[in-house]
């Protein structure tokens, strides 16, 4: 198996943290040590394939990203950022699920089910995320579009992409995101934003949808990114007896890893909506 050495990955350097070891009959936990969008969207697409050529019970990620703008598959890159945005470089990447816009910085918590199944299986997943705030005594519950929202106020979005077999279902938890930041950053909360309803066309790509917001901190005195990420592995381990440790990439995987991490960071796939060549061979 890998070796996790600066030799063997020049640019990517660094090993995963695991919850807990891995166990045959629950999804494998793991911690994302990236800060990268275009790392992130391509670990997913990973192990998708992973999941997919393998079988198994799959993986439940948890990542932060630096300050960016994370648009859907079918939206227009260019329509989603804010002029202000625009001019203060923050930058904007797509990821490989529907749905709209979303402002990524380090206390906006991302979660992922990479798991065996398909689009039915999303109630179920998303269930055991609100279970976990709930015993966290934050009352949050479904709400439009497939938001988690607590009182009104918006925590936090879902989107999904599924085939082959395998759901990638996955959603942002706003822990103690700068909120003036994103009403800043994304255009779906400037007055000139097009008001159309939810699905349509804006400029060429489907239309965000803006709503009231919260933050779990404001919510949850005393909540952090690191305690709810640590509430979500925990939960998890509770379904399972913890087994023998497993690495996660095998050498394979993070040549493509590599590979497709600069393929979701080119223009080709941000703008005009390129995709790169997934993995589909090669992998244990």
């Amino acid at each position: 198996m890998l070796n996790f050495s600066a030799t063997a990955v020049p640019d990517l350097a660094a090993p995963f943290r695991l919850p807990w070891p891995a166990e045959r009959s629950v999804p494998q936990g793991i911690r994302s040590p990236w800060r990268r969008p275009a790392v992130n969207v391509a670990l997913e697409e990973i192990l998708r394939a992973r999941v997919a050529t393998a079988g198994g019970p799959g993986f439940f990620v948890c990542s932060r990203n630096a300050p960016a703008v994370i648009v859907g598959r079918n939206q227009d890159a260019q329509a989603e950022r804010t002029r202000w945005a625009r001019s203060r470089g923050v930058p904007v990447f797509r990821r490989t699920s529907g749905g709209g816009a979303v402002y990524h910085d380090d206390g906006n918590l991302n979660w992922s089910w990479i798991v065996p199944g398909g689009l039915a299986d999303r109630d179920r997943l998303l269930g055991r995320i609100l279970a976990v705030l709930r015993r966290l005594d934050v009352a949050a519950e479904e709400g439009p579009r497939g938001g988690v929202y607590v009182a009104g106020r918006k925590i936090g979005g879902t989107a999904c992409a599924a085939g082959k077999g395998v759901l990638l279902f996955h959603g942002t938890l706003l822990v103690s995101t700068d909120l003036d930041e994103l009403r800043a950053t994304l255009a779906a909360h400037a007055p000139a934003y097009p008001e159309r309803p939810p699905g349509s066309a804006a400029r060429g790509g489907v239309a965000s949808v803006p709503a009231e917001l919260a933050t779990l901190a404001r919510l949850r005195p005393g909540l952090d990114v690191e305690a709810l990420e640590t509430a979500l592995f925990a939960a998890l381990a509770r379904q399972g007896r913890p087994a023998a440790p497993a690495d996660v990439l095998a050498d394979t995987e993070w040549s493509a890893l590599r590979r497709l991490s600069r393929d979701y960071a080119r223009a080709s796939w941000i703008f005009r909506r390129r995709p790169p060549a997934k993995p589909k061979r090669g992998l244990p």
